[in-house]
Parts: structure tokens; sequence; C-alpha cells
């Protein structure tokens, strides 16, 4: 018997211990829940992490825009800031292309704003509307777009007008550009559509071009330059294509010399 007791299993002790256990485990996760509590508590309402400053990034000429119409919600925690409306208040302004939001801990979201491009303007009597590749209109203040090509369309005049019209014959002119290529010696200082239809084109050397419809534009780019190189550009007063198959040209007449009476 004595042997047999001191093999006996001593079931209380191991029924404590696994009690002490189970509590040790259940305070554990209590307090990981109370600890993801306060993290959750501290990212989305505590003070200590609220947006006390909005800064704008970019081109001055953009922010001062989106400053005037950026309409943020106060109070704002910082991981609960709505960076999409933010984001998409700022790519309302037209010269905005894109807004990008990060979040400067603690306390600060920064706005980097992206402006377009123009490669186009049409002035207007109160303002110049800058043309981008997309061709997106817009204005930044005080940019007339000096050294762009112009851009001449039925509806360029009227500030009144609805752009629809506007934007739809900026883009035919648009492709006008694109076809005419990267070639300074094509470079357009003017790009008119008239009422019909034709296109006409005031070189950088000062020489009219006409280009007539968009028909075959590849074809009377490759002839321009042809022309431009067999003549040479400073002798092209006025050059007529809008029949490539039968292409005339004036030559300029040269300037009278000081003694001419």
């Amino acid at each position: 018997m004595a042997a047999d007791a001191a093999h006996s299993p001593r079931l209380g002790a191991v029924g404590s211990e696994a009690d002490w256990l189970d509590r040790l485990r259940t305070g554990f996760k209590l307090g990981l829940v109370l600890l993801l509590v306060e993290i959750v508590y501290i990212a989305l309402a505590s003070p200590r992490l609220a947006v006390r400053e909005i800064e704008l990034r970019g081109d001055e000429s953009i922010t001062r825009e989106v400053a005037r119409v950026l309409r943020a919600p106060t109070p704002m925690g910082m991981f609960r800031a709505p960076t999409g409306e933010l984001a998409a208040q700022a790519q309302r302004v037209p010269a905005v292309k894109r807004a990008r939001i990060t979040r400067d801990l603690p306390s600060r979201l920064v706005i980097s704003l992206e402006r377009r491009e123009p490669m186009a303007v049409i002035r207007q009597a109160r303002r110049a509307l800058l043309v981008d590749r997309e061709g997106t209109l817009f204005t930044i203040q005080d940019e007339w777009g000096w050294g762009l090509t112009e851009l001449v369309t039925p509806h360029s005049t009227n500030e009144a007008e609805d752009q629809a019209d506007l934007r739809a014959e900026a883009a035919k002119l648009l492709t006008v550009m694109e076809v005419l290529g990267p070639d300074p010696r094509l470079r357009a200082a003017r790009l008119e559509l008239e009422q019909g239809g034709a296109i006409e084109a005031v070189m950088e050397s000062g020489a009219r071009v006409r280009l007539g419809g968009v028909e075959e534009l590849p074809d009377k780019a490759r002839l321009l330059s042809t022309l431009i190189d067999e003549l040479g550009e400073s002798r092209i007063e006025y050059l007529d294509l809008s029949d490539p198959d039968g292409a005339y040209w004036r030559e300029r007449t040269p300037p009278a010399s000081a003694g001419t009476r």
C-alpha cells in the first residue's frame, strides 16, 4: 500500500495549476483586446491623431486655386480623413491633372498636385484657355500661353459659348499638331479652323499653309516637309496643300532695299 500511495496522482494540485493557466490566458486575451481597442481609439478618435494641417504641394499657380475650393470636415481624424473626396475636390480644378494624398504623422495631410501641361492656347478677350494633350481646357491666373501654338476656331472668341463645341474644335486642331509632329520646321505658330472645316496654319517662319480638310493629313505633312526642303522655308509666303496632287505656292517678296525709291 505504501508503494501504491507513493505513485497516486495529485489530482488537486494538477487541477489548481490548470485553473491558473486558464486565468492567465483569459487575462492575456482581455489585455490584448483592451490594447487593440485603445489602438483603434487612438487611430480613429483620439485628438492626439487629429488632422491639424493640410499642406498643398505643387506649382504655386494651382495650389492657390485648390486652396480656394478645398473643403475638409472638422474635426477630422488622421485615419478617418476622406482622402478620396479630398483628392476629387482638388481634381475638380481643371488645371490639376492628378492629386495624391499622403499622411504625415501625427497630424498633417499632404496633397501633392500635378498640373496639366499645355501644348496650345486659345486666347480670348479676358482670359487664355490652355489646352493639354488630352484636349482639356483650363486657365491659370496670369498665364497667356506665350510661345504655344494658338488655336482659332468658330467658337473660340465668345467666352459665353458652351465649351463642348470648343473642345471638339480644339481636338481637331490638336490632331493636326500631332500629325505635323516634333519637326521644328513644321511647327505652327497658329492653327485656324474655319467655319466650313478647312484648316490653315501660320508656320513659325511666317508662311501661311492651307491644309484644307483633315483628309490625307499625313500625306500633306510629308509633302510640306518635302517642299520646305526643296524650296527653303524662308522663301514660302503661301502654300496650298488642300489638294496634294495640285499643290501650289507663292514666293515671298523680298523686302525692298533701303536705296529703292
